[in-house]
């Protein structure tokens, strides 16, 4: 019969394959007393050492295949080898339990991940899956255990399990493993990071689905829903074909067309449509096919799932590789917006009571401006590579803007003192997100050089819903009359000043959208490189006329319901036009990306 599990769509994309149960964290080990503690001391270094040895292998080989980024996440590892604390705490335990190897590490292993899953904070419990990546390593060369991984699977199938380490995904067959269904992790987890960079669609917190489902059953996994579909009936499979096969025809059909020239509307009006990205990876031949730009570089995961804050070095590095594989189009690279949902576990700082309204974002960079500046340093030197746009996020008021712009004078003037090279030209934006800076946003638009709408926190701060609370799910109203005042009065006050007005929250990457924000005023679209077929094929579909009369109508309807079904009903019209296209579209704007 078939059934539903909702989880957390981390990668977006669907999968139709069947369940392989991938093993997790061993339930049992080999437990026994030992006569000579040195020589299990000893033992214990040798299967620390092989690990060490195939960390460091897979590091070269993700570094050569996906990039320093990625590799990043296995140096993650290998500090956590090094531990003093845990090497210290598994020598005492051996010369004062005297028992072996193998059962001291998993004791250790599980109270360690006890008190990670019950912390409250997201990021410390995703490092639960770095613990029992390593630990499990030990113990398979503590016990010569050669078992078979990832990497080894023939037959293509959708992996279930706990969770995937991602030493493992980092080497997984493409070719065998199409979607991943797991229990544990959440959107910034290693392992789905990794799952985006290479494009397997993935679903995760299904809480033991496992449990629930026979090897070999057949699964669907729509990571864009965050849904996963156990024993679907015909029907189902028939319609989720179908929509994968659309979004394929989506993307084939703009790589033939988008070459032609700029996205714009049907009446020849500009309308810039750029990538959402946060890692280099994310840049490919493909994305410089169809998007104008990044409109928004997520800088903030260079910070996360790490012991250490970034070095100048790396996030340069970072940034140089983006703006290089770009070739000329522009690269808007936003300071860090941690805090709120995205806890930097370097910092060591306690959790807040409302961290959405607390110490975040610009407020935080501000604040510390040491490490406000290493990161102002390795933009401006990324400039000197390419076109590259500098934002801030989270800005609530005219002295915010003022001070930030004053640090990064700074930082110039010690580029100038030096002679280093960077773009003195570089414009500087903002995100618009909090109502006080709509309401003032034609005095901010006097001292900025661009706007961008961060629509995911504009809608949860003017309606006061927390949009990870399931409770008040319903009240997150995109289309809700207030939100819509705002982005219009956003774009106007952008074009009085003679700026672009862009957005780049998720309502962009949602073609039902589409035609209302451009009749807003906004001229630019940031998304994520799923939408952007789409999303580019809708603009083309429109004119401005059309556009503009939809948003007046919806200006003055009161209910958010009744303007999305309007919305929703004409952008599935325009993207069913034939267009002498050799595919129908995707009907249904369900699988954007997890939101900026």
């Amino acid at each position: 019969m078939q059934r539903e599990f909702k989880g957390i769509g981390v990668s977006p994309g669907i999968a139709i394959g069947s369940a392989y149960i991938a093993g997790g964290l061993r339930e049992e080990v080999p437990e026994y007393e030992i006569a000579d503690p040195e020589a299990e001391l000893h033992r214990l270094g040798v299967a620390r050492d092989a690990t060490r040895a195939d960390l460091e292998r897979l590091y070269r080989r993700t570094e050569a295949e996906l990039g320093r980024q990625h590799a990043e996440i296995l140096n993650a590892h290998l500090m956590l080898l090094d531990d003093v604390t845990i090497v210290e705490e598994l020598e005492k335990r051996v010369r004062t339990k005297r028992r072996n190897s193998e059962a001291l590490v998993m004791e250790l292993t599980r109270e360690n991940v006890e008190l990670l899953e019950g912390s409250e904070d997201p990021m410390l419990r995703e490092r639960r899956d770095d613990i029992l990546d390593v630990s499990d390593r030990i113990i398979r060369h503590l016990m010569n255990d050669e078992r078979a991984a990832l990497r080894d699977l023939e037959d293509p199938v959708v992996v279930v399990g706990s969770s995937i380490p991602p030493s493992e995904m980092v080497s997984v067959n493409l070719k065998s493993v199409l979607g991943l269904a797991l229990d544990h992790g959440g959107a910034t987890s290693h392992t789905a990071l990794l799952a985006r960079a290479l494009g397997v669609p993935a679903v995760m917190g299904l809480e033991e689905l496992g449990n629930h489902v026979a090897e070999g059953v057949t699964l669907i996994v729509d990571g864009g829903a965050g849904l996963v579909i156990a024993e679907p009936d015909a029907a189902t499979i028939a319609r989720y074909r179908s929509i994968r096969e659309a979004q394929e025809s989506d993307r084939r059909r703009f790589r033939r067309t988008c070459g032609e020239g700029p996205c714009k509307t049907r009446d020849g009006v500009p309308i810039e449509a750029m990538a959402n990205v946060a890692l280099p990876i994310e840049v490919t031949p493909d994305l410089r096919h169809v998007a104008e730009g990044i409109g928004l570089y997520r800088t903030e995961f260079l910070f996360l799932n790490r012991g250490t804050l970034p070095s100048e070095e790396e996030q340069y590095e970072a940034y140089r590789q983006a703006v290089e594989a770009m070739d000329g189009m522009p690269v808007t690279i936003r300071t860090m917006d941690i805090g709120g949902d995205k806890f930097i576990t370097a910092l060591g700082r306690p959790r807040e009571e409302n961290p959405q309204l607390g110490w975040r974002a610009l407020r935080f960079c501000l604040a510390r401006p040491e490490i406000f500046k290493t990161q102002l340093r390795a933009v401006l030197r990324a400039s000197s590579h390419g076109p590259v746009r500098m934002m801030f996020p989270m800005v609530s008021g005219l002295s915010e803007l003022r001070e930030a712009r004053a640090v990064l004078d700074e930082v110039r003037a010690e580029f100038d003192r030096k002679g280093a090279p960077y773009d003195r030209d570089m414009p500087v934006g903002i995100m618009i997100e909090i109502p006080s800076a709509v309401a003032i946003a034609d005095m901010l638009a006097r001292e900025c050089d661009f706007f961008s709408i961060g629509t995911n926190d504009l809608i949860q701060y003017t309606l006061a819903v927390d949009r990870g609370n399931e409770d008040v799910a319903n009240l997150y109203q995109p289309a809700h009359p207030a939100v819509l005042r705002m982005i219009r009065d956003a774009a106007a006050a952008a074009e009085r000043a003679d700026i672009p007005c862009e957005v780049c929250g998720e309502m962009a990457s949602a073609a039902r959208y589409t035609e209302l924000l451009l009749g807003l005023g906004v001229r630019g679209l940031s998304m994520s490189a799923f939408a952007l077929p789409r999303v580019r094929t809708l603009i083309s579909r429109t004119t401005l006329k059309d556009a503009r009369a939809l948003a007046a109508r919806a200006l003055e309807t009161a209910l958010p319901e009744d303007i999305e079904a309007e919305a929703k009903e004409r952008a599935d019209r325009l993207l069913a036009e034939d267009a002498d296209s050799d595919a129908p579209f995707a009907m249904e704007d369900r699988h954007a990306a997890p939101a900026p």
